[in-house]
C-alpha cells in the first residue's frame, strides 16, 4: 500500500490527479506517439480484409436470392402465414352481424371462407375424420360432412359472433363477489336468462310466423319458448359453458302444481359447483322453494327431477345446429385471431378433437337420472335453419314485411314524377276550385300507380337502415348512450306521416292557385311500417335503459310507450318490465298493481305474471 508521502507525490502530478474517467487522464508520451502510426496501418489492413470478406458474403447472398434458393421474404412482402391470416380476417368481417345483415346474398359472404380453407387449411381438413358414432347420430348429414362452407354456415357464424359479444357484455355487467367464483358464474347465467326473457317476448298463441334463426329472433324481439331455449344454450356456449341441454318428460301435467308438476320440458345448465333448471316457456328459473325469489333467484337442481314423480323417465336433447359438429368449424375455430375468436365447434361423440364429447357432458349432468340412450340431438334448431333457407313466395313476402321497419327511417326527397306531365288538359268551363280539385285527384291517381309496387322504393323511399344498425348494436350488448340517442333520433324521423310531391309547371299553368308542392299522406302500409318503427324505437330505448341500470328512466319510457301505443305489440312485455323496474326501486305495491293489469288471458306471458304475483303476495303475508 502506498505511503502518505507517496500519495502526495502522485497527486502533485497533474495527469494523475484527474478523475479516472477524464479524457485528460494520461498525456501521451513519446513512446505512445511512436506506436500510433503502426496501429493505424494495422487497423486499415484489418478493415480492408474484413470488408472484403463482407462484400464476398453479400455477393453470395445476392446470388442465392437471385437464384430463388433463399427462404427469406423481402421486407415488405407478406409471408404465406400472413396472407392466410389476412384472408381469414377479411372473410370473417364479411359474415359479421352488421355486414351480413345488409348482404342480400350470403353466398358472396361465404366465398371468402371457402377460398381461405382451400388455400390455407386443406391439409388440416383432410387430416380430420368423423367417427362412425357421430355419423350415426347425425345420419351422415351433409351439413356435418361437407368440406365447404354454405350460406347457412354464414348465418351460424354470424349468430355465434353476436352471441359472443352479447354474453361478454352480460358477464361484464354482472355484479358479484370476486371471492366466490362459482357463485359468479351462476349469477351470470341467471342474468343472461333474464335478459333473453326480457328481450325475446313470447308470440301470441296461434301466431303464424315465418321460420327464423337466433339473429332474426333477437332482432325482432319476439319468439317462441323454443327460440329462447335455443338462443340461451348457444349463448352459454360462447362463454365455454358447454353442459346445457333440454330435458323433457311425457308425463301428463298436473293441474295447480309447481313448475315441475306442469312443465313439459326445461333447460338444464351444469356448472362446476352444481346444476340449475330454467323454464323458457314461463320465463323463470325453476325455484328450489315453493315460490319464486324475485330478488335473488335460487334455481332448483337436477336432483329435484330425480325426486319428482313426473320426471322419473327423462329424454335429453342436445341443443345445436348440425354445423356445430362439422370438422370445418373446428378448423375455422382453431385459426381465428384472438379478436375474432368464437366457439363454433362441439365434439359430439369424440374422435376429432380432445374436447370432452357433448354426449358425455350430457350424461354426467344427469347424475344418474338419465343415461346415454336417453340422449339425442334436438331437431328444432336444424328444422328452423333449413326452413328459413327455403321460404315459399308467401313466406318470403311475410319475412320482408317483418323486417321492413328496420329499414327506417326512410329518406325521401321531394318527388317529381314525369308521369304528372302527361295529365290531360283541364276543362276550362269549370271553376278554379273545381279545376284545382280535379288536378289534385289526377295527381293522387298518378301517385297510386307510381307507388303500386310495394317492393320498390317508390312507396317507402330510400331505406337508411339506421334502426337496423342501432338494434344490432343493442342486441350485441352495447349500452353506451349513443345507442339510445340513435333510437330517439330514428323515432323522431319516422314520425312523418306524409311526403311532398312537386307539381309540374305545365299543370300549374293550367290551374291558377295550384301550389308548387303538394303534401300527400302516406299510404296505409307505409304509415303502419313507420308506426311500428317508432314504437319499436321507444320500447327498445327502455330496454337499453334497463341494461344501463337507469331504472327510473326506463319506468318513464315504458309508461310513455303504453300511453302512445295502448294496443301496441309491446303492451304486455312493457308491463312486466315496468313491474320488474318498480321492484328494483322497492315499490312492491306498485309492482303488484302493474302485474295485475298484465294478468290477462290474452297475455302470452300470463303464467309468468301469475307466478310473480304469487311470489309478491306471499312475501307480504
Amino acid at each position: 500500500m502506498a505511503s502518505a508521502d507517496t500519495a502526495e507525490v502522485l497527486l502533485a502530478i497533474p495527469e494523475l490527479s484527474q478523475p479516472f474517467y477524464s479524457p485528460k487522464r494520461i498525456k501521451p508520451t513519446v513512446s505512445t506517439r511512436f506506436y500510433r502510426p503502426i496501429s493505424a496501418v494495422f487497423c486499415v489492413l484489418l478493415t480492408t480484409v474484413f470488408l472484403s470478406g463482407c462484400n464476398n458474403n453479400r455477393e453470395e447472398d445476392a446470388t442465392v436470392a437471385g437464384s430463388g434458393k433463399g427462404n427469406a421474404a423481402a421486407p415488405n412482402q407478406e409471408t404465406e402465414g400472413e396472407k392466410c391470416r389476412n384472408k381469414l380476417a377479411g372473410a370473417i368481417r364479411r359474415v359479421g352481424p352488421e355486414a351480413l345483415s345488409v348482404q342480400a346474398n350470403p353466398e358472396r359472404s361465404i366465398n371468402g371462407l371457402n377460398a381461405w380453407i382451400a388455400s390455407c387449411a386443406a391439409d388440416e381438413m383432410s387430416a380430420l375424420e368423423i367417427s362412425d358414432a357421430t355419423l350415426k347420430m347425425v345420419d351422415s348429414n351433409p351439413r356435418v360432412t361437407a368440406g365447404r362452407f354454405t350460406a347457412n354456415d354464414a348465418w351460424y357464424i354470424r349468430d355465434s359472433l353476436l352471441l359472443r359479444d352479447l354474453t361478454s357484455a352480460v358477464w361484464e355487467r354482472t355484479d358479484s363477489d370476486d371471492k366466490q367464483a362459482a357463485g359468479k358464474d351462476a349469477l351470470r347465467v341467471i342474468r343472461l336468462f333474464q335478459w333473453l326473457v326480457r328481450n325475446v317476448s313470447l308470440l301470441p298463441d296461434g301466431a303464424d310466423r315465418v321460420p327464423l334463426g337466433p339473429f332474426d329472433v333477437l332482432l325482432t324481439g319476439r319468439g317462441t319458448p323454443q327460440d329462447r331455449a335455443w338462443i340461451f344454450v348457444e349463448a352459454l356456449r360462447q362463454q365455454y359453458i358447454h353442459s346445457a341441454f333440454i330435458v323433457s318428460t311425457e308425463a301428463e301435467p298436473e293441474e295447480g302444481g309447481d313448475l315441475l308438476a306442469t312443465a313439459e320440458w326445461l333447460v338444464v345448465v351444469q356448472l362446476e359447483d352444481g346444476s340449475m333448471l330454467f323454464d323458457p316457456t314461463v320465463g323463470v328459473a325453476v325455484p328450489s322453494g315453493e315460490n319464486l325469489n324475485l330478488k335473488a333467484p335460487a334455481p332448483a337442481s337436477v336432483a329435484a327431477l330425480a325426486e319428482h314423480p313426473r320426471w322419473k323417465s327423462v329424454s335429453v336433447r342436445l341443443v345445436a345446429q348440425l354445423a356445430t359438429f362439422a370438422p370445418r368449424m373446428l378448423v375455422l375455430q382453431n385459426q381465428l385471431a384472438a379478436e375474432d375468436s368464437a366457439v363454433l365447434y362441439e365434439e359430439l361423440t369424440g374422435g376429432i378433437s380432445d374436447t370432452t364429447p357433448l354426449i358425455d357432458l350430457a350424461v354426467a349432468a344427469g347424475d344418474g337420472v338419465w343415461t346415454a340412450k336417453d340422449v339425442s340431438i334436438w331437431a328444432y334448431p336444424e328444422e328452423q335453419v333449413v326452413a328459413a333457407a327455403s321460404l315459399s313466395e308467401g313466406q318470403l313476402l311475410a319475412y320482408t314485411n317483418l323486417l321492413r321497419p328496420f329499414d327506417a327511417p326512410f329518406e325521401r326527397a321531394i318527388q317529381s314524377s314525369r308521369n304528372l306531365e302527361d295529365i290531360p288538359a283541364v276543362p276550362r268551363n269549370l271553376s278554379d276550385e273545381e279545376r284545382k280539385q280535379m288536378v289534385e285527384e289526377r295527381i293522387m291517381k298518378a301517385y297510386e300507380v307510381f307507388s303500386a309496387d310495394q317492393s320498390s322504393e317508390n312507396m317507402f323511399g330510400t331505406p337508411s337502415r339506421r334502426l337496423l344498425k342501432a338494434r344490432i348494436s343493442q342486441i350485441m350488448g352495447h349500452t353506451d348512450t349513443s345507442v339510445i340517442q340513435q333510437l330517439q333520433q330514428i323515432r323522431i324521423t319516422s314520425m312523418q306521416d306524409s311526403f311532398q310531391i312537386a307539381v309540374p309547371e305545365a299543370v300549374r299553368e293550367q290551374v291558377p292557385g295550384m301550389p308548387k308542392i303538394m303534401t300527400i299522406p302516406f299510404p296505409p302500409l307505409v304509415r303502419e311500417v313507420n308506426q311500428s318503427s317508432t314504437g319499436d324505437s321507444l320500447y327498445w330505448t327502455a330496454m337499453c335503459q334497463m341494461d344501463r341500470g337507469e331504472v327510473g328512466a326506463s319506468i318513464t319510457t315504458l309508461a310513455n310507450y303504453r300511453r302512445q301505443y295502448p294496443d301496441g305489440k309491446w303492451k304486455y312485455p312493457s308491463m312486466v318490465s315496468h313491474a320488474e323496474a318498480l321492484l328494483q326501486q322497492e315499490r312492491t305495491e306498485d309492482a303488484i298493481a302493474m302485474l295485475q293489469q298484465a294478468n290477462q288471458d290474452d297475455n302470452p306471458e300470463k303464467q309468468r305474471v301469475a307466478l310473480m304475483l304469487d311470489a309478491l303476495q306471499a312475501s307480504d303475508e
